[in-house]
């Protein structure tokens, strides 16, 4: 997944392939945000870790080159021979802050940058246009078995356990020092 904990894809129009603008727009990866985490993170293969290199990590400002609208992003290349499929580069978009930087090795689970919603992110919620492609110029194809979640709305994933409260070791004359403060009425929470 692209977020530890729980993920989520928060609009229809926010799917892989949708075509946004009455038809003039296709959506060429999935959008996700993290409800228990903000940072991005180097996701797996249907399960499997996977390794690649950071070859992009910028922001484009020029509007005449597309990638703009991608705000701050990093861009991995895969190693070779990892997947089946054709997929080669895999992108992390609209980003507040990116944490990794260009020649870094990567793997599963490594941090990549903070969510955040620059270039042209659609709507005003902060997420991740996460987007696979062939190559650095091509069409993305469909991110499913890399974002592990499926190409629909919704919650994927499951929250953090909720941490256990940490139990002191208590000696039995800490015990009856309490005990005896408690019956005078000088403990402080009375």
């Amino acid at each position: 997944m692209i977020f530890s904990g729980r993920n989520l894809v928060k609009y229809p129009y926010s799917r892989y392939g949708y075509t946004r603008g009455g038809g003039k727009t296709w959506h060429g990866g999935i959008d996700v945000c993290g409800i228990d985490d903000d940072k991005i993170r180097m996701p797996g293969y249907n399960g499997k870790s996977i390794a690649g290199t950071v070859v992009t990590a910028r922001i484009v400002t020029n509007k005449s080159n597309k990638t703009w609208e991608w705000g701050y992003y990093i861009c991995v290349k895969l190693d070779a021979n990892q997947t089946p499929d054709a997929v080669n580069y895999l992108y992390f978009c609209h980003c507040s802050k990116l944490l990794a930087s260009v020649g870094q090795k990567v793997k599963t689970g490594d941090v990549l940058a903070v969510v955040g919603q620059t270039g042209n992110a659609a709507g005003t919620w902060t997420h991740c246009h996460f987007e696979v492609r062939a190559t650095a110029t091509s069409k993305g194809l469909d991110p499913s078995a890399y974002a592990a979640i499926p190409n629909n709305a919704g919650i994927y994933g499951t929250a953090p356990a909720a941490e256990k409260p940490v139990e002191v070791p208590v000696s039995s004359n800490e015990k009856t020092a309490v005990s005896a403060l408690q019956k005078h009425h000088c403990w402080p929470c009375q």
